[in-house]
């Protein structure tokens, strides 16, 4: 029992958390009239992202932020197109 929580705490570590800053994140998301969003979005932080070469199905370029909630994904938030129209979806960091 002890050899388990042991090696459970050592798990849990910070120094075996995985770094999420400087990678990118791959969209999985489509714009409020339905049309296909594509590209990236650029983890800043464990936590943060911005939108970065995202794009709609009609070349249109989409802004934002994404914020990691669980493992690698993170939920698309205040993003919306070049002419204002509201993204939702996620992401997934690569």
């Amino acid at each position: 029992m002890k050899k388990l929580f042991l090696l459970s705490l050592i798990l849990s570590s910070p120094i075996f958390a995985e770094d999420y800053q400087g990678r990118f994140c791959e969209l999985n998301a489509y714009t409020e009239s339905g049309k296909n969003v594509y590209g990236q979005f650029y983890m800043y932080s464990n936590n943060y992202g911005e939108a970065s070469g995202a794009f709609t199905e009609d070349n249109e370029t989409v802004f934002g932020d994404c914020f990691r909630y669980s493992g690698r994904v993170c939920k698309l938030e205040n993003a919306y197109t070049q002419d204002g129209e509201v993204v939702y979806g996620l992401c997934n960091i690569l």
